[in-house]
């Protein structure tokens, strides 16, 4: 068994092209070795960076493959609207091309959202889901605290929110911050701000927040939300839930509703934690996903 340092240092960052734009990856594992991949899945204003500490406790059970989405991380940004259906767009072309199949979705926020539209509409090409802090079905505004509801209230402005995000940069100093138990170090914050060191390469963070699909409002993206959630409710695939106390999207009510709605479903509590679960508990997570895949049957 390789030490984490040693894993480490296999993982690999490479580009593909898409669409005439380069999509940035950080691949460990190798395809001749394994039949599972493992493909992570980040959200707002995150990358692949997201899963650097979790990914190695995974590269000798499968290979694993962590794209950035377009817009985010090293992948180029590209004169789009940065719409939900831009992002699986790519991400359904992504999968296309590095010809992936026996996959485990790792989903975390809107990777979540594209990982399930993808699996519902291809489910003959994943073996197992592994869902945080991510919205499963529309999301009802209601449920949100009234301090949430402010603030993404003004972040759907258009005005407002190209403001906010854009030229205050509130997504990368506030929101991500504060949604992370600990306190990130000065590199790891670099990492995070590099991407966007400008207004107009902030356009897919301020987009994101407008595309939540919010129950009752008659927006595609709630259409395709109910979709996932219907398909979710009747698939036999293994599901491992992971959350975190008190979670930000995924709370503990959430995750009675979903022991009670889902089939083959493991549930791990984490422990403390916010939104960006990965920055607080990653060696947990890491171990909670190698532990259920060797201790369920994936072939079916």
């Amino acid at each position: 068994m390789k030490n984490k340092a040693s894993i480490k240092k296999s993982l690999k960052s490479r580009f593909i092209s898409i669409k005439g734009s380069k999509i940035h990856y950080l691949e460990g594992g190798y395809l001749s070795d394994f039949e599972t991949t493992f493909l992570f899945l980040h959200g707002n204003p995150t990358s692949s960076y997201l899963w650097r500490n979790i990914i190695p406790h995974l590269t000798n059970s499968g290979r694993c493959i962590a794209p950035d989405l377009i817009g985010f991380g090293k992948s180029d940004k590209p004169k789009i609207e940065y719409t939900f259906q831009d992002h699986y767009t790519y991400i359904n072309e992504f999968i296309s091309q590095m010809g992936l199949n026996n996959i485990v979705l790792v989903l975390h926020d809107w990777g979540g959202a594209i990982g399930l539209h993808f699996a519902a509409k291809h489910p003959h090409k994943i073996k197992g889901l592994v869902i945080m802090e991510t919205f499963y079905k529309p999301m009802e505004w209601s449920s949100l605290s009234p301090f949430a509801q402010w603030l993404f209230n003004m972040f759907q402005g258009e005005k407002l929110g190209h403001f906010l995000n854009g030229h205050l940069n509130l997504f990368i100093k506030f929101i991500l911050p504060f949604s992370i138990v600990r306190k990130l170090t000065k590199e790891e914050k670099q990492h995070y701000e590099d991407p966007f060191r400008t207004v107009e390469s902030r356009k897919p963070i301020i987009k994101f927040p407008q595309e939540l699909p919010i129950k009752g409002r008659g927006t595609e993206n709630e259409t395709i939300a109910s979709n996932y959630f219907t398909w979710l409710k009747t698939s036999e695939l293994p599901k491992l839930l992971l959350y975190a106390n008190p979670g930000v999207q995924i709370t503990e009510e959430k995750v009675e509703e979903l022991k009670e709605t889902l089939s083959n479903l493991k549930v791990q509590d984490l422990g403390e934690g916010l939104h960006f679960i990965q920055e607080d508990k990653p060696n947990e997570i890491g171990l909670a996903i190698k532990n259920w895949f060797h201790g369920i049957d994936l072939k079916t």
